[in-house]
């Protein structure tokens, strides 16, 4: 995706929201899947750590 480097965490969302659908989560790990070339590449590691922070949010406990 062009221009990532410029997105705040929110906007990154909303991008990847309207690139993939309705679930922030999963739009934002599709984006993570498309931006890997390696786990040093700088795209990835933007698009799977804001992955990670979704997740932990999501996660409420044993339910």
């Amino acid at each position: 995706m062009t221009g990532w480097q410029d997105l705040t965490e929110e906007d990154a969302i909303e991008t990847a929201v309207a690139e993939h659908g309705k679930d922030p989560t999963a739009s934002v790990a599709y984006c993570a899947l498309e931006a890997y070339g390696g786990r040093d590449s700088k795209e990835y590691r933007f698009w799977f750590g804001l992955f990670l922070k979704l997740a932990k949010r999501d996660y409420v406990g044993w339910a």
